[in-house]
């Protein structure tokens, strides 16, 4: 019998001992256990089909009438499936509300063949809600049904699942754990399988925790690995997302005209497609990549371009980043009343959203605006932010850098504060070096 059949004719069974008020325990007997008869409610392939006919018959159900029952029940799964099809459409949109709303009234419980889609759609509601426990427990549930499920495996709900709890942990600024996550999502994914299109967000959201932690090298060689594959991918917010990669891994590598081409070119696919959100990140690269060159008209027109997308997008934390290097810029130039101002800004976005890794670049931007200006006691406060937000997150090179910046300003005004820096980078580098012979290890 085709694994169809099966799975439907388990559906046939869930249902009509629902109807009637049965629970496992109530049909199971000596030949037959309650895991059995949930293994048939769900389809698993390799559960004896004598099994299947003995449960059939504590039923009453006629074998003859069972076709028709199957047709009945195919027809109901293909509305439900239908049903679930349109939740995801309104998330795509953002009607969270409305798609939560469907979700209870279809109210599918675990036995359901198609349990497994309803939490993970229900773990994505409430994350864009940020309800981070309630997105987490749902996509914790979609993944343990889906291994009870070939069909939910080949659905990719698993990988998909484990994408959306890299997301939540992203959010949450647990970079160490969003990376376990987007490993889980691609040891899982079924490569001839439904949804294809978790295998490259999986990988992007893999190549930008690696670059949020440092990992350069790395990062760049997923990036390279997907670019031959970039035609295949349907979205272009995916593919734009790999241009805004490349073009900063570059920029932060040191290929400058490189980063620069493959922002312009990147700019150009958004533009057409009116993608304002990957707008704006790649004209804040852009314009970071002209602040390296030293290109200062290029660079702050660049910035410009990218805070007139303001609104456009419901991503907010990242304007804390592009004001955090628009005051920089302005740095540079000795504007220090517009580099203030726009660094003031950085800093508001960044803690109403609370981002912390472009707070800890805002407080570290702002640091060095009064220490730059030889306010050394001014300072003082914005880079002890930036250390206890790198130290909750476990942020190293940031806690690194905010110590050294400190050991600046204690070196000339309080010199046991300025030695008790240096103590603490110490620490904080063995275990950075540490870490980075742990990684030429694996490598060798």
């Amino acid at each position: 019998m085709a694994l169809l059949e099966i799975h439907e004719i388990g559906e046939v069974i869930r249902k009509v001992r629902k109807q009637r008020g049965l629970r496992l325990e109530d049909l199971a007997d000596e030949n037959i256990s309650p895991a059995t008869i949930s293994n048939i409610e769900r389809g698993v392939p390799h559960v004896n089909m004598e099994k299947t006919k003995y449960l059939l018959g504590k039923l009453d159900l006629d074998l003859d009438n069972l076709p028709h029952l199957m047709v009945n029940e195919r027809q109901e799964l293909e509305e439900i499936q239908f049903e679930l099809f349109k939740v995801e459409a309104l998330l795509d949109i953002g009607n969270t509300e409305e798609a939560l709303n469907k979700l209870d009234h279809l109210n599918l419980d675990d036995s359901h063949a198609f349990a497994a889609v309803a939490h993970y759609l229900k773990g994505k509601s409430f994350r864009a809600k940020k309800n981070w426990k309630r997105a987490e427990r749902h996509l914790f549930n979609a993944i343990r049904l889906a291994n009870l499920s070939n069909q939910s495996k080949e659905n990719n709900i698993e990988a998909a699942s484990f994408n959306e709890l890299s997301l939540v942990s992203f959010s949450q600024n647990n970079l160490i754990q969003s990376l376990k996550y987007t490993e889980n999502g691609l040891e899982a994914f079924i490569d001839n399988g439904e949804r294809p299109q978790y295998k490259h967000l999986l990988k992007r959201n893999k190549a930008i925790c690696l670059e949020r932690l440092g990992r350069l090298g790395e990062a760049m060689q997923i990036v390279q690995e997907e670019w031959d594959s970039l035609h295949q991918i349907d979205q272009v917010e995916t593919i734009l997302s790999f241009y805004w990669l490349r073009s900063d891994l570059l920029r932060r590598t040191g290929m400058l005209e490189n980063a620069i081409q493959y922002a312009k070119e990147g700019l150009e696919l958004a533009r057409l497609n009116r993608k304002y959100h990957s707008m704006f990140d790649l004209w804040t690269v852009l314009g970071s990549v002209y602040m390296k060159l030293e290109h200062w008209d290029q660079a702050e027109s660049s910035f410009d371009m990218a805070l007139k997308l303001t609104g456009k997008f419901s991503a907010e934390e990242k304007f804390s980043t592009t004001y955090a290097r628009l005051g920089i810029l302005y740095m540079k130039r000795e504007r220090w009343e517009k580099a203030y101002e726009v660094l003031q800004k950085a800093i508001e976005i960044g803690e109403r959203e609370n981002a912390a890794p472009r707070l800890v670049y805002a407080y570290q931007a702002m640091g060095d605006y009064y220490r730059k200006q030889s306010l050394l006691s001014e300072a003082i406060p914005y880079y002890q932010k930036m250390l206890q937000i790198a130290d909750k997150h476990d942020y190293p090179k940031s806690k690194y850098q905010a110590l050294f910046r400190l050991s600046q300003c204690y070196e000339k005004i309080d010199e046991q504060e300025f030695q008790q820096c240096l103590r603490n980078m110490y620490t904080v580098q063995k275990r950075v070096q540490g870490e980075e012979e742990l990684i030429e290890e694996e490598l060798d």
